[in-house]
């Protein structure tokens, strides 16, 4: 076996000058698509980020959205309540006037 890859080192080199100019081409190649990968990495994190961010305050401003709503109808129905009680008092007072 270790034949094998001796003689399919010799057909794919000529020199051992040859075999290490070809390994120093694949580090470089390597490490530039290393290089490529981190960058787009980070950029793809740095969009997640803002995205992210945007999401939230999205999220803050539904709900101060629906705390204000929520206080207006809460008002809506105290208000209706208290005139519900005020046009009954008045409806007492006119039939009380009513009746003498």
């Amino acid at each position: 076996m270790n034949e094998d890859i001796v003689e399919e080192f010799n057909e794919k080199f000529a020199t051992v000058e040859e075999a290490l100019k070809y390994i120093a081409d694949s580090q470089a190649k390597s490490e530039f698509t290393h290089k490529r990968d981190s960058k787009r990495f980070a950029k793809r994190q740095e969009e997640s980020e803002r995205w992210l961010e945007r999401i939230e305050r999205l999220q803050e401003q539904t709900q101060r959205h629906l705390d204000h709503i929520t206080k207006v109808l809460r008002f809506n129905i105290e208000e209706y309540e208290f005139q519900e009680d005020k046009i009954i008092e008045a409806g007492e007072v006119l039939s009380r006037k009513r009746k003498r």
